[in-house]
Formats: C-alpha cells, structure tokens, sequence
C-alpha cells in the first residue's frame, strides 16, 4: 500500500493537478473574501445577487485566470500554437463575466472586487503578451539591432561586411585589456564590435578574451604566440588569420581603436569630454593587410604639377589622406616620374591624379604599354587646356571635353563650378555602396563618349558605362580663363558626364563583365586633402573604383565612420538644481492633487 502510494505520488500529474487546486482555492478565496464554506457578511445590499450567483461567478473568473496562466505556459514549453485555446478560453470568459457583472459594481462589494481584480489582472496579461510578442519577434526576425545614432556607430559598414562575409579562412579576434576604469569601458565598446562581427559571419569568426591579471598561464601564451601584446600598453585585439602554422598575425591597440582628445583627458574643470571610437576602421583595416599577403604596388604619377601624395596637411591639394588610405588597407604607395623612369613590372595599378602639364609621348608609350598588359588605370583629369592623353584616352572611345561645368543649381555654398553630383547609378559595383551620396567636384570638365567606327573593327570596342552624371540646369563653359562662366547658344548643356568606366567588352557566351580596364573621373582636385575633408564619400568613391579595378569588388564600401560620444558635466550649484528641482515639483503636483481630490469629495 505504501508504495503505490509513493508511486501514486511521484507522478508530475498529481502534483500539478495538485498544485492547480490550491491556486484555484486561494484564487477564490482572494476574489470571493472568504473561503470556501465560509458565509460573506458583507453583502447586505438589496441590489446584490444570490450568494450562489456570486460563487459561480467567483469561480468562473478563477478558472479564467488560471487559463490565461496556463496558456503563458504552454506559450513558453510548447509553443504559441499550443497557447491559442487556452488563452482564448480564458480571456473570453474573464472578459464576458466582466462585462455582464459590471452592474453589480456598486451593490456587491464581492463583484466589485471581483470585476476590479480581473480588470487589472487582463490589462496587464494584455501588456505583457504584447511585450512578449514583440521580443519574440524582435529576435527571431529582427536580423539586426537597431542603430539610432546619427553617426551610424552600432551598424557595420559596406567595407567590414563585405570584407567578413568573403572570407575564406577562419579569423579569430582575441581582445586583452587593462584593468582601469577607462579600459573596462572601452573593453565592453570593443565586444560589442566584435559581436557585430561574428554576426556578420558566425561560420568564419571567432571571438576569444584573455585577462592579463586573472588567467595568467593563458596570457603568458599568447604573449609567447605573439610577442607583441607584452608592449601593448592599455590592451588591445590580436587578430589572427587563417589557423595552423599559415596563420597570420596582426595586433591592434587600444590607441588605435580609441582617440581621445588630450585637451580633455587629465583636465576635471572641462565642460566637455569628447571620445572617439575608431575600433572598426581599425579591425578592418588591419584584417585587408593580413588578407592582402603580398602588397599590391600602386604608382602615382608624376612631373606633371601633380599634387604631392606625401602632404598631409587638411586644407591643401595634397593626396596625402588618400594615399594613406590606400597604405592602411595593405597597398605600397610609389611615385613615378615617367621621364626617367619605368612602370614597375608588378604595378598593379597606376593612377594619374591632377597633371597640370602635358604628358610627352614617351611617357603616354609607357601608359598604353601599361595598358596593353590589361593593367588598370585610375585618371583625374580636367581644368587644363590640354592633357596629352587625347589618343590614349581615345582609345577606350573616351575623350575629355575643354573647360568648366557650370552647376547654376545643385552646388556647394552657392559656388556654381563647385559641383554636388548625386550617385544614383546603383547597378556598378563602384556606385552601388553609395547611393543617394553626394560626391563634390571642383571645376569639373565634361568627358564624351566617342561614336563607334562605321567600319567593322578587328578586335571588340571597350564598354563604357556612365558613373556619375551632372544635372540638366548646367552647362559647360569652355574658357578656361573665367571665374564663374555664362551661359551661351554654343555651350553643351547638361546634363553631362563627369565620370567613365570602361571594361573590356566580354564574349557573348559568357554572361559576365568583363575586365576593367579604366576609370576617368573629370575633377583633378577630387582627391585633395581639402576636398576629402569637406566630402569624405570622395573618398569612398575612388577606393571603390581601385577595388572595382583590381578585380576586387567586395573590398569596396564605405569605411568606418568614427563616433564622438559627449559627456558634459556641470558644476555643484547647476548639478543640485538638476536634483531639486525635479524633485520638489513631484512632491508638489503630488500634493495638489491630493488636496484638490480631498476638497472635490467633501464638496
């Protein structure tokens, strides 16, 4: 007998059942006022029903609430579907016995109770099922976070996700850290980057965390593994690329990933404190280098009045930002005077950025050798009488118009040969990262396809395809001397080409694009470090077009943009009136409704 008592007891079902009883118990005896069995002596009211009518009802709503329960149950074990009856059930009969005894309110101190408790105990079911679904949904469709701030700063950019989502050999990205106030800050900031990462790609990368000061047997290998983390100073991300004896390894600091002003960081009286988060440019700059192996040369022109690819300085018409640019994301920069030079035989790529003088013969023979090889060139070109690249030009059915382009509309602060061209060709890989950006070009000329030879030609012409557009309001104003231009019956008029790309034309059978052979932007200050301060989407423009000619399209996209978080802090007085002010209105507003609900009653 007593083991089948045992047996009897140890089943989930009587307990549960057991378990429902007392709930439904207390539930009546919370909703009725008194237990079962119990009379209610309150209920003196001539309005008020039967005491079996009371007790029905009582025990009706406990049931419906108790389904509602179970509902929430079976919502989170067995699933929504599961959920459906139970909660209809149960709403629909709280719901109607609310509704039908509402006029018992004032007769029936336990209907009232009654209809109050179920009131409160649906609008809040009803909250939290809404809470629940939007969390359900959230996470199982969200895809991503939301990203509110101005900046974009929790959203990966085009650049890091298409670097992550190509990648062919596993990554790992193993964070260490200090232990001040200041590096557990940027630790939590640093994680929520590499989380992002991993998202973008979960198959590929993995994220480990190494503290120096607690797990020192794992520290001390990774400084073995990679000597350099031992003077890294404040922590940092190792980045490792590929796995076994071909992986290869890149350290990152915190100084690199942080930039915070010295202005700001030891001074206690200043009014602002400003940091900025460089992690993602950083991370994925770093991650181009290791996949980039071999560094790609890419030769700069010069002789010609260039601009200077070492000047650094903001404000000038040096290339200095963009050759940067170009050096972080694994490329060896060189300049080369074609007069007395070759083009190295590995040059992968060689750009012409702002002659001012004409090139000599010999120097465009060594360019269409270049060319010949199907090596790729990158040109700006324009605000000069002539180029001497005409023919060579010509020979990808191209030719570079004489003059200004005129923007009587769309321009910047109102100076009509400072053009704003929008990016709207969203099919070129070059432009489809950018759309809807606008690219600033100063004194651009117009660039003309050339008609095809009415002849059969013995090898393919090149396609070309129109990248950026001016609009239909401007024109071209062929002097060269003017300042701002006017409009005549001879100028061409809008809209106007002002960047070319031209790829070799692909063999019908084969479905696809064919090599790229050259991009032509009509703008020679495009890549100033002036132009690129005041519009940095030029910048993103022209790596596109290296990465679309080197055949690496998914390089492309817009860098990482850099966050400025802002802290402001005020003095004690200001700080104690933030508090009390607050403060003393609520208590006030608390005390005038009391009191102007005490005197409407005693009216």
């Amino acid at each position: 007998m007593s083991e089948d008592l045992l047996k009897f007891l140890s089943l989930a079902g009587v307990w549960t059942g057991g378990l429902g009883l007392a709930a439904f118990l207390a539930l009546f005896w919370v909703l009725r006022g008194a237990p079962v069995g119990q009379a209610v002596y309150e209920e003196d009211d001539a309005d008020a029903p039967r005491g079996g009518y009371r007790d029905r009802v009582v025990a009706a709503v406990a049931v419906g609430l108790m389904l509602i329960a179970v509902g929430a149950y079976l919502a989170v074990s067995k699933g929504v579907a599961w959920s459906v009856p139970a909660f209809v059930l149960g709403f629909g009969v709280v719901f109607a016995l609310v509704v039908i005894n509402q006029r018992f309110r004032h007769g029936s101190p336990t209907l009232r109770r009654t209809v109050d408790l179920s009131t409160a105990a649906l609008n809040a079911a009803l909250f939290a099922g809404v809470l629940i679904v939007l969390n359900v949904i959230a996470f199982r469709y969200g895809g991503r976070a939301l990203d509110l701030t101005r900046e974009r700063a929790y959203s990966l950019s085009t650049l890091s996700l298409n670097q992550v989502r190509s990648l062919s050999r596993p990554v790992t990205f193993t964070m260490f850290y200090g232990r001040s106030g200041v590096a557990l800050q940027q630790r939590d900031r640093v994680d929520q980057l590499l989380e992002m990462l991993k998202a973008a790609n979960p198959a590929k990368i993995k994220i480990d965390t190494v503290d120096p000061y607690r797990d020192l047997p794992r520290y001390e290998a990774l400084v073995k593994r990679v000597p350099a983390v031992d003077v890294t100073q404040g922590g940092g991300v190792v980045v490792d690329y590929g796995d076994g004896e071909t992986t290869e390894t890149e350290v990152v600091r915190n100084a690199d990933l942080f930039d915070l002003p010295r202005a700001a960081r030891f001074d206690p009286e200043t009014e602002k404190f400003a940091t900025a988060f460089k992690g993602e440019d950083a991370l994925t700059t770093a991650l181009i280098r290791l996949r980039e192996a071999k560094k790609s040369k890419v030769v700069f022109t010069t002789g010609h009045r260039e601009p200077s690819i070492n000047d650094l300085e903001t404000g000038r018409s040096g290339l200095g930002v963009w050759r940067s640019r170009l050096a972080a994301t694994g490329s060896e920069v060189l300049a080369v005077n074609l007069l007395t030079n070759d083009l190295p035989d590995d040059a992968a790529l060689v750009i012409v950025a702002g002659p001012q003088t004409p090139f000599k013969p010999e120097e465009v023979a060594k360019l269409k050798a270049f060319a010949d090889r199907k090596k790729p060139l990158l040109m700006l070109l324009g605000d000069v009488e002539e180029t001497g690249l005409e023919d060579f030009l010509g020979g990808f059915q191209v030719s570079l118009g004489r003059g200004f382009i005129v923007e009587p509309r769309l321009n910047y602060r109102n100076n009509p040969t400072a053009i704003l061209v929008p990016i709207a060709n969203g099919r070129h890989p070059i432009m489809e990262p950018l759309v809807n950006e606008l690219v600033v070009l100063n004194r651009a000329a117009p660039l003309m396809l050339l008609p095809s030879p009415g002849q059969a030609s013995k090898t393919p012409l090149p396609v070309v395809e129109v990248l950026l557009r001016t609009s239909k309001d401007s024109w071209d104003e062929p002097d060269l001397k003017t300042a701002r231009g006017h409009k005549g019956p001879d100028n061409l008029s809008g809209p106007l080409n002002v960047g070319l790309a031209v790829f070799d034309r692909p063999p019908p059978e084969e479905g696809k694009q064919g090599t790229p052979r050259l991009v032509v932007f009509s703008s020679r200050y495009m890549a100033d470090n002036a132009v690129l301060q005041l519009s940095p989407v030029n910048l993103d423009l022209l790596m596109n077009a290296l990465s679309w000619l080197r055949g690496k399209a998914e390089l492309g996209g817009i860098p990482a943009k850099t966050h400025v978080a802002m802290t402001l802090t005020a003095d004690p007085v200001v700080r104690a009136r933030l508090v009390l002010v607050p403060t003393v209105m609520a208590v006030l507003l608390i005390l005038t409704l009391g009191v102007t609900t005490y005197l409407a009653r005693r009216a």
